[in-house]
C-alpha cells in the first residue's frame, strides 16, 4: 500500500501549526496557555485573594512582608479537540478527490496530534459512520492514517443530518474541520448552524474536482447523477456549459457568504492542485495553518 504522506513532506508540516482561534470547554491538558488559580505547573502572576478562594494557593511569605493576601495564578495548557468531518459520499470518486481529502486529513491530523491535541476522524455520507475516535499521542496518527488508506466512497450525501448527528452525540466542543464537495441534495445550512450554535469553531474546506469545474464535454449526451443513478438527457453545447459554470460559481460563492457571515472559516480547493501547493494556500489565506 503507497503511503498517505510522503516523509519529507512530514518534514515541511513540523514548522506549521493548526490556526485554532477559540477557547473551548472540556479536558485541558495540551498545547493551547489559560490563566486558572492553581491549576498547573508554571507560574504567571499574583492576584488578591477574595472570599471563595483557594486557600492553598496563598502565597504567605508575600503575606508576612506586605499584610495582604494574594493567590498564585498559574498556567496550564489547554488541549483542543480537532474533529476532521471527511465526506466520503459517492460523489466524492470523482476526480482526485477521495484520494485528496484523504492525505489533507492526513496533513492536518498530523498537524494537530504534533500539537498535542486530541484528533478524532468522522467519515459521512448520507449518514455520519464511525472513523477514529479523538485521542492523542504519537500511535493515534498511525491509527487515522491507516483508516485514511482504507476509505472506499459510497452512498448519497446528507451532511445536514450527519452534523446533526455529531452534535446530539459529542457534548466536547473544539476545532471542527470539513472537507466536501458539498455537494448534498438536502442542503447544509443546518448543519453548519448547529456546529456553530454549540460552540465549535467551524473550517470548511470545499474541495472540487477539475472535472466539477470546467468540463470538457460536448453534444448530446445522457447525464447520469452519481449518487442517485438519475439521467439526464441533455444537449451540452457552449451555452450550456457556460451556464453550469455559472451556477457552479454562484454555488461557490454562497456557500462563502454563508460560511462567513456566521464567524465560519471557508477555503475553495481544486482536486487537481498538488497537496503541498493546497497547504500554501492554506498558509496565505490563514484559514487552517500558519
Amino acid at each position: 500500500m503507497a503511503l498517505l504522506l510522503d516523509p519529507d513532506f512530514l518534514k515541511t508540516l513540523e514548522r506549521l501549526q493548526l490556526v485554532i482561534r477559540g477557547r473551548f470547554r472540556g479536558n485541558l491538558s495540551g498545547r493551547r496557555m489559560t490563566s486558572r488559580a492553581g491549576m498547573s505547573l508554571e507560574f504567571a502572576e499574583y492576584k488578591e485573594y477574595h472570599p471563595g478562594d483557594d486557600l492553598r494557593y496563598v502565597d504567605w511569605n508575600l503575606y508576612g512582608r506586605l499584610g495582604k493576601l494574594f493567590i498564585k495564578v498559574f498556567t496550564r495548557e489547554e488541549d483542543v479537540p480537532v474533529y476532521l468531518f471527511l465526506d466520503v459520499s459517492r460523489s466524492m470518486s470523482v476526480g482526485e478527490k477521495t484520494t485528496k481529502a484523504a492525505q489533507l486529513a492526513g496533513a492536518l491530523a498530523y498537524m494537530g496530534v504534533k500539537e498535542l491535541n486530541r484528533v478524532g476522524v468522522f467519515p459521512f455520507a448520507s449518514t455520519l459512520s464511525d472513523g477514529v475516535a479523538p485521542r492523542g499521542g504519537h500511535g493515534q496518527i498511525f491509527q487515522i492514517f491507516r483508516f485514511l488508506q482504507s476509505i472506499e466512497p459510497a452512498g448519497e450525501t446528507s451532511i445536514d443530518e450527519s452534523l446533526t448527528h455529531f452534535t446530539r452525540v459529542r457534548r466536547e466542543s473544539g476545532v471542527a474541520i470539513i472537507i466536501s464537495d458539498m455537494l448534498s441534495e438536502g442542503g447544509y445550512e443546518d448543519g453548519l448552524a448547529r456546529l456553530r450554535y454549540h460552540g465549535y469553531e467551524v473550517v470548511l474546506l470545499h474541495l472540487l474536482a477539475r472535472e466539477e469545474l470546467d468540463p470538457d464535454v460536448g453534444g448530446e449526451l445522457r447525464l447520469q447523477d452519481i449518487e442517485t443513478a438519475a439521467e439526464l438527457p441533455m444537449n451540452v453545447d457552449a451555452s450550456a456549459r457556460r451556464a453550469y459554470q455559472e451556477r457552479v460559481q454562484a454555488f461557490q460563492a454562497e456557500l462563502e457568504r454563508f460560511c462567513r457571515e456566521r464567524g465560519m472559516r471557508y477555503l475553495r480547493l481544486s482536486a487537481d492542485t498538488p497537496l503541498d501547493e493546497m497547504i500554501t494556500d492554506a498558509l496565505q489565506e490563514g484559514a487552517i495553518v500558519q
